[in-house]
């Protein structure tokens, strides 16, 4: 056991970051929800995605002024929006009242008056995320609910609102891009085989649920051995991206839920499973679906240890959040 001890002090240090907010810091956020509405005639659609990036977009907000472009398809419909207007609607999609109606099922985004469909692509997204560039202090967050391709995790979108084709953008073109922004990047998602993203060593595989009982700390009972074999393994993989941090929804090969059946709120049917526990770590009210300022600290780490804390044990069967980082921790507020 002694041997563990330094080595676990040095995690501490290196999970547990002095980082300050950095005065006058630009967040560009932008935010992806795609249902796959209707995808060749027998795609699955799904429910809650724009539940999801709404309430994300609203809880994000809190921190402050923001440079946002958001993408939804929601019914068979695309658009593209620097201010989006989301709106609380039944299960019949009637517009509520109030988001803490007993009644709520959901947003929806609401079209400006006379807008027009964009039918836009994952690719725009790609060219609109090109023109970006940020400072050395600046912070970009990238959240995508949707599907995830089985073969290799890449983001799948539909081609267009009358196609029966899919686009698709692998980890590899993705990330390439990120690297190349400056600043620092957050890439939050919420799709199937999403754990690719996170490299393969023994250090982030051993960061699993057991199958038979749920971890409480983001770390799991493996890792100090994970860390012994991460220091002394010859063929050690280095995570290459020391300027972004993922959080994703499962862990390879697994899917992701698009909604929680058991959970500790009214509205857990509402939202991804991985979503539902993600905003309550930033401090999004679940119950009333509201956006809530709040001024404690909160990292990358601090988010994902809420998350694998809470998460249901009968959903870490399914899908084990997972995040990757290039060393210390960052500083979200």
């Amino acid at each position: 056991m002694k041997i563990f001890i330094p080595i676990l002090l040095i995690l501490s240090l290196i999970s547990c970051s002095n980082e300050v907010v950095p005065t006058g810091r630009e967040i560009y956020l932008v935010t992806i929800a795609d249902d796959f509405y209707n995808y060749n005639g027998n795609g699955r659609k799904l429910e809650n995605v724009v539940t999801d990036q709404a309430a994300l977009y609203m809880q994000i907000q809190t921190l402050g002024d923001i440079h946002v472009m958001s993408y939804i398809s929601q019914n068979g419909k695309r658009y593209t929006s620097s201010s989006p207007i989301y709106v609380p609607v039944d299960k019949n999609n009637v517009e509520l009242d109030g988001n803490d109606s007993e009644d709520f099922n959901g947003f929806l985004y609401r079209p400006k008056e006379g807008e027009e469909e964009s039918a836009w692509t994952i690719y725009e997204v790609m060219d609109y995320i090109g023109t970006l560039v940020l400072g050395e202090d600046d912070l970009f967050i990238l959240s995508f609910s949707g599907h995830g391709e089985k073969d290799n995790g890449a983001l799948m979108t539909n081609a267009s609102s009358s196609s029966p084709q899919w686009d698709s953008l692998s980890p590899e073109d993705l990330l390439a891009r990120l690297e190349t922004m400056g600043g620092k990047k957050l890439l939050i998602l919420d799709s199937c085989y999403s754990g690719v993203y996170v490299p393969s060593s023994p250090l982030f595989s051993s960061d699993v649920f057991s199958t038979m009982e749920k971890e409480d700390r983001w770390i799991g009972k493996s890792y100090p051995n994970a860390i012994k074999d991460a220091l002394f393994s010859r063929e050690k993989e280095k995570y290459p991206y020391s300027d972004i941090w993922i959080l994703s929804s499962t862990g390879r090969g697994q899917e992701a839920s698009d909604s929680l059946e058991g959970g500790d709120g009214p509205f857990q049917l509402c939202y991804g499973a991985f979503t539902y526990y993600l905003l309550k770590a930033m401090g999004y009210d679940t119950d009333r679906n509201e956006a809530v300022k709040k001024d404690t600290q909160l990292s990358v780490y601090s988010i994902y240890s809420y998350v694998r804390k809470h998460f249901p044990i009968y959903e870490t069967q399914i899908q084990t959040p997972r995040v990757s980082n290039g060393g210390l921790d960052l500083r979200i507020r």
